[in-house]
């Protein structure tokens, strides 16, 4: 297929890129009891991949493939299976955090038909940020000046305040889910792209950021590490209201495909019990009891 990618905007074949990396989802399968995706807009069927489309030529592939291989082998897969929590980093984190704000936009510009509805200041601060990151991505520039990347572990939450009224599903949420956003309050923009146990940040504009030096992700090096980290506080209502759209649609399921789920958890009973979607269930179950399964 050959047409403009998206990214050296050069007229070459395009390969079929995802929009999340695609080591994501195979460890999500890897690790489920089921062995299968779902996407909450299609809960009633069983998916192999995640969402892709045809969107870069093969050496922009192969460029975000190189920084993808950096960050599954460096921070993910030590992070999520072998429960290392503090990592060091180089400047391949901001290129990889950089490039899934990138796809996100881009994700989401598609899908909005270039945010038609949206304001002029919305769709100029949109624009003039999906330019930043791609040259900065492309080499062309350096530095992300105001487009700073943010990156937020998002370890298993074991005794929360009764105060944040969190969700039953909160920790699958937290632990299993992936989703990709734009979001604006006032005139503060962030790209939000959701990964298992990670939030990357994009800022496009933010009177807040200087509160957030903590998550930033360094152009250079440095460690990430849990800690206190903060945010703005309608990010966790959003994360919240998602993980209860979440808990609603799978609740909606046909009597059939919960027939499968079941089938498959219980058919290999020792591979359920080893799996990360059972042992993020049993962090919600010792939050809240009965109720994750109502």
């Amino acid at each position: 297929m050959n047409n403009i990618c998206s990214l050296c905007h050069e007229s070459k074949e395009l390969k079929e890129s995802h929009f999340i990396p695609k080591f994501v989802g195979k460890w999500l399968k890897r690790t489920s009891a089921t062995g299968y995706l779902r996407n909450i807009d299609n809960i009633n069927k069983r998916q192999q991949d995640s969402l892709k489309d045809y969107l870069l030529c093969n050496d922009c592939e192969l460029l975000f493939s190189g920084w993808e291989k950096q960050f599954s082998e460096k921070m993910f897969i030590p992070f999520l299976d072998q429960k290392n929590y503090v990592i060091e980093y180089k400047d391949w984190l901001a290129k990889f955090c950089t490039s899934l704000s990138w796809r996100t936009l881009i994700y989401i510009k598609n899908k909005n038909s270039d945010f038609e509805n949206e304001s002029a200041y919305f769709i100029d601060q949109i624009n003039r940020a999906e330019l930043n990151l791609r040259n900065f991505l492309l080499g062309k520039q350096d530095n992300l000046y105001q487009y700073e990347q943010h990156i937020f572990p998002l370890s298993e939450i074991n005794i929360p305040p009764k105060s944040l009224n969190l969700p039953s599903n909160i920790n699958r949420y937290f632990l299993r889910s992936i989703g990709v956003d734009v979001l604006q309050g006032d005139n503060n923009i962030y790209i939000f792209t959701k990964l298992p146990t990670f939030l990357i940040l994009g800022i496009v504009n933010s009177n807040f950021s200087s509160k957030m030096r903590a998550s930033r992700v360094s152009l250079k090096q440095g460690i990430c590490k849990p800690a206190s980290l903060v945010m703005p506080e309608y990010l966790l209502g959003y994360m919240k209201s998602k993980a209860l759209e979440i808990q609603k649609k799978r609740s909606s399921m046909s009597n059939e495909q919960q027939d499968k789920v079941e089938k498959a958890a219980l058919g290999n009973l020792d591979k359920t019990a080893d799996s990360k979607s059972f042992e993020a269930m049993m962090h919600d179950y010792n939050i809240f009891g009965d109720a994750i399964f109502k």
